[in-house]
């Protein structure tokens, strides 16, 4: 059983980085994919970088506005998708070539339906940069990564590193109040449906690049955190599902707790 993985990968800007992402598709040694780029309207020389690419398996799709946001290239690719599964990968990050293998045979041979696995962050130049999140790795180590209470106490599903059925996915919530954090309303809504069977693969098999250099965009993280938050309670009165509500609070007094410790090790 070798079922067909769309592989939506949503671009913007992405010169830089887009011909590693798609080789790093390319060089997968599971080979029945495809690969759908959604173009948010680019400036630089992204697309041209995807059509030298002369491989059927390929898709470009092109908006002729930019979206602000993942959300709505992300779900063009839901529309255009063929395949049984579905895997996220952004434009900038890179996988180990056995990463597709390794999560169809997870998920054939466990009777799952969603997985996600571990990363390493690297950073503009592809350089390991993982001992500068110590407080986070550290903590990670023992933190349960397999429920929806799990996830709404910290996001440890990255988005590049999921395959998932796509009958569970409904489509990424394009509201500008969620952008950065789309991910994660749909990753709760997937995890609160009973016919989920999801499994975290501690193997690290996706290099996630970080471009947090200057403070305006440490400033978007911060927003980004407050918008997680306003995520995660919106579901939970959707959804009447205020059992989850320790799960919110142990969240934010992790986050209090991580920069307190952040702080003293500046010191």
């Amino acid at each position: 059983m070798n079922p067909l993985v769309s592989i939506i990968i949503p671009m913007y800007n992405a010169e830089k980085y887009i011909k590693e992402t798609i080789y790093s598709v390319l060089n997968q040694t599971y080979s029945n994919w495809e690969i759908i780029i959604v173009d948010n309207y680019s400036t630089d020389n992204s697309r041209q970088i995807v059509k030298e690419f002369l491989d059927n398996r390929i898709m470009l799709i092109t908006l002729d506005y930019n979206s602000g946001g993942p959300a709505r290239p992300r779900n063009i690719g839901l529309e255009n998708a063929k395949g049984e599964y579905i895997a996220f990968l952004d434009a900038d990050d890179v996988w180990h070539e056995r990463k597709l293998q390794v999560q169809i045979s997870e998920i054939i041979n466990n009777n799952l339906n969603f997985t996600s696995t571990n990363s390493i962050n690297i950073d503009k130049n592809g350089i390991d940069i993982n001992n500068q999140y110590k407080v986070w790795n550290f903590i990670k180590k023992f933190k349960s990564k397999a429920t929806l209470c799990d996830v709404i106490k910290g996001n440890f599903i990255a988005t590049s590193s999921v395959v998932v059925l796509k009958d569970l996915i409904s489509s990424f919530d394009e509201s500008k109040d969620f952008i950065a954090v789309e991910d994660l309303c749909l990753w709760m809504e997937i995890l609160n449906n009973k016919n989920t069977k999801y499994k975290y693969i501690p193997e690290k098999l996706l290099k996630y690049r970080v471009l947090l250099t200057t403070i305006s965009e440490r400033g978007k993280n911060q927003k980004q955190a407050t918008r997680a938050k306003l995520c995660v309670l919106t579901f939970i009165l959707k959804h009447n599902r205020f059992d989850y509500l320790p799960c919110f609070y142990y969240n934010i007094v992790l986050t209090v707790f991580v920069n307190i410790i952040k702080k003293l090790l500046r010191k």
